[in-house]
């Protein structure tokens, strides 16, 4: 009879890569990309460094990573029409900007303009999430004919997730409970679907559900 293979060494830890991205976020929260350090996460984490690089080749992987993980999903809008998916993904995306999330993607966005290793990183990866939806929701909207095909689906996201960004960034602390509020995203979507000469569909039209 023969004996089963044994594994070497110490099984994994399920819940090591949580620990392990949630350190990560709270030491780049605190301290930047400056002081962020392999080190210090692994300490944070309880496991040894050693364990990190098994996983992560780099500091600007394992940042990467732990900032994304965290960020929400935005996306998988289908409500039947363009006006009606945009205003969903401009409430959606609104509330992202203002979370914790939302800011440490931004403040990651920022720090990969000067730091080679962030960047190299950041460029490997696919387009962010609200890319890919809004141009699922472009695509449809094309075939139903609301708008003109030469209407670049990234156009439409740069103008809703732009506004919308940089709304919530300038505007200040004080008056976030008046600005940041369901006339505006109405206003903002109202704005973008007159720029691209969008056409509401007939009653008849049916939604479809194809991405």
């Amino acid at each position: 009879m023969t004996s089963s293979p044994r594994t070497v060494g110490r099984p994994r830890e399920p819940d090591l890569d949580d620990r392990v991205l949630d350190a990560a976020r709270s030491v780049y929260g605190e301290r930047g990309w400056s002081g962020f350090t392999v080190d210090e996460v692994a300490r944070r984490a309880g496991v040894g460094k050693g364990s990190l690089y098994l996983r992560w080749p780099n500091k600007a992987a394992l940042l990467v990573d732990a900032v994304r993980s965290a960020a929400p999903s935005v996306g998988n809008i289908n409500l039947g029409n363009l006006e009606l998916d945009l205003r969903e993904f401009a409430r959606q995306w609104m509330a992202f900007v203002q979370s914790i999330e939302g800011t440490m993607v931004s403040r990651l966005i920022m720090d990969r303009h000067s730091n080679e290793e962030l960047a190299a990183v950041v460029g490997e990866l696919d387009y962010p999430d609200y890319i890919r939806s809004t141009r699922a929701l472009v695509r449809r909207a094309v075939r139903r004919g609301e708008i003109d095909p030469g209407i670049t689906p990234t156009l439409i996201a740069d103008l809703v997730a732009g506004a919308i960004t940089t709304h919530v960034r300038s505007t200040p602390p004080g008056l976030a409970e008046v600005a940041h509020t369901e006339a505006y995203l109405t206003q903002l979507v109202d704005t973008v679907l007159r720029g691209v000469g969008y056409r509401q569909p007939s009653a008849q039209d049916s939604p479809g559900d194809d991405t």
